[in-house]
Order: C-alpha cells, then sequence, then structure tokens
C-alpha cells in the first residue's frame, strides 16, 4: 500500500478520492471534468473514483444551470465531515514526516522546496513546505528559514 493510501485507509479512501473531497470542499459547484483537469487525472480514473465517493454519499451532483448537458458537484453534509477527517490525517501524517528531521533538515527543505517552486510555479510562503506540522521553536511563522554552514 502506498504512504499517501496509508494515511487515508481509516477512512477507508484512496489518496486521490481524499484530493477530491479536499478539493470538491474548496470549490463547491465544479463539474467533473472541471475536476479532472484541476487535480490532474484522467476523466475515465476520476469518473469511477468519484462514483465510490457518491455512492458512499460524500458527494452530490446536480445539473448545472449554466450548461445542462454538464453536472455540478457539491459535498453533502456527510462528505463535509469527511472532507475535515481527511484534512485532519493529512496534517498527522504531515507531522509524522516531519517528526523525523531535525532543525537543520527542516530548513534545508524549506530553502530547497521554495527554490524548486519559485524555479517552476508560484513560490508558496516560507516555511509552507513543513506546513500542517507543529510550528518550529524559534522559528517566527513566515519568516525566510536560515541558511546554516554544513560542518
Amino acid at each position: 500500500m502506498a504512504v499517501s493510501d496509508e494515511t487515508y485507509a481509516d477512512e477507508k479512501l484512496f489518496s486521490a478520492q481524499a484530493r477530491f473531497l479536499r478539493y470538491i470542499g474548496e470549490h463547491p459547484g465544479i463539474s467533473q471534468a472541471e475536476l479532472a483537469r484541476a487535480t490532474d487525472m484522467a476523466a475515465t480514473l476520476t469518473g469511477r473514483l468519484l462514483q465510490t465517493l457518491l455512492e458512499r454519499g460524500f458527494v452530490e451532483r446536480a445539473p448545472s444551470r449554466e450548461d445542462r448537458r454538464e453536472y455540478v458537484l457539491t459535498l453533502s453534509p456527510a462528505g463535509e465531515r469527511m472532507r475535515r477527517r481527511v484534512v485532519d490525517a493529512r496534517g498527522r501524517f504531515a507531522a509524522r514526516v516531519v517528526s523525523v528531521l531535525d532543525e537543520r533538515d527542516l530548513d534545508d527543505f524549506d530553502r530547497i522546496s521554495y527554490k524548486l517552486f519559485a524555479a517552476f510555479g508560484a513560490a508558496p510562503s516560507p516555511g509552507a513546505a513543513t506546513r500542517g506540522a507543529e510550528p518550529r521553536p524559534g522559528r517566527p511563522s513566515g519568516s525566510q528559514p536560515r541558511r546554516k554552514a554544513r560542518k
């Protein structure tokens, strides 16, 4: 089992389904085609994974008001509760990953992540790479990572 799928095993979800719940929760009224593009997933696979979320009552599908050929997706109340559980599980996973790194590792990870995001897309706020974990002592929120000399 992939680590990402293991993270959501208690919720009986694949990581892609957890991502769908998070994304639909953040973008209610999104179409299935938009969801597939936004999550970089093939349309057929999106449909199959989404079907399970519909059957479990987490997602509701309704005709679009703008285009009668299209359906829009929203979370049901049960889906919103599951989305919160997914977000919590993701936070626990991030904390678990970060827990094996010391301060120097975290500074390097933040610095490298920031550099990669800046080169290949919008740069995240400093510390975004380790977001979801406990704040690190002595590091003000939003501060630039310090560069420590290697010994």
